[in-house]
């Protein structure tokens, strides 16, 4: 079966907007273009499955090239703040996106007449893809903060402190694991009068919290709750 007109310039709109999205180098250009990229996928998700998923991906695999393209981000407060953003949005697009394509794990989706449906249709193989989706988004948040502690490390009266001043990626890389699986061990911390890295702290925080505690069991609902539907109904 193919795909209508439509769902195609649909796909092509969304691979064009991530490619700009990566390709442009002004952060207030990037934070537009996410938006509407992010309202977008979304949607895209609940028609495609695949193509939802692997856009996805890219998207948070990305993301962390975009700190390292900014060393200096923190310098100018107006960029931090639209770097936040970014974040956020692609961060929250993600794990609204994840829910939705558990929820539409047990549909059937229409492909190209070159590809076996069935072999697609398969549950296991869309589970398989959302939690390569979820390893994703937990390197991407996990490294995304951990490039961010270290650059404001930079900063004057930012970053992250600890028993030793210098501090490198793996250090960074250290808080900001222990602080998305909320461990806490205390020895490194945000610097006294921070305020950027507290602000950070706090979003990393309620992220984890969301993906580690709320995600997964609300997809488990999705997946098995429809498919309990189908195996107990009357028809």
């Amino acid at each position: 079966m193919k795909l209508k007109k439509y769902n195609v310039i649909f796909i092509i709109v969304i691979l064009l907007l991530l490619i700009i999205f990566i390709l442009s180098h002004n952060l207030n250009n990037k934070a537009v273009i996410i938006f509407f990229l992010s309202i977008l996928l979304i949607g895209l998700s609940t028609k495609h499955f695949y193509i939802g998923c692997f856009v996805n991906i890219i998207l948070l695999i990305y993301l962390p090239f975009i700190l390292v393209q900014n060393n200096y981000i923190f310098l100018n407060k107006d960029q931090t703040f639209t770097l936040i953003f970014i974040l956020c949005t692609i961060f929250l697009t993600s794990i609204l996106d994840f829910l939705i394509l558990a929820y539409h794990i047990n549909d059937n989706e229409i492909h190209y007449k070159f590809i076996i449906t069935t072999f697609f249709n398969r549950p296991f193989l869309k589970i398989l893809c959302i939690f390569f989706l979820y390893l994703s988004l937990l390197f991407s948040v996990i490294d995304s903060f951990a490039l961010l502690y270290s650059h404001l490390c930079n900063v004057f009266n930012e970053g992250i402190i600890g028993k030793d001043e210098i501090f490198n990626h793996l250090d960074a890389l250290y808080f900001s694991t222990t602080t998305f699986f909320t461990i806490g061990f205390g020895d490194i911390r945000p610097t006294e009068y921070s305020e950027i890295t507290k602000r950070l702290v706090i979003i990393q925080a309620m992220l984890s919290h969301i993906i580690t505690t709320v995600l997964w069991p609300v997809a488990i609902i999705f997946v098995f709750g429809k498919t309990s539907k189908k195996l107990f109904s009357k028809k």
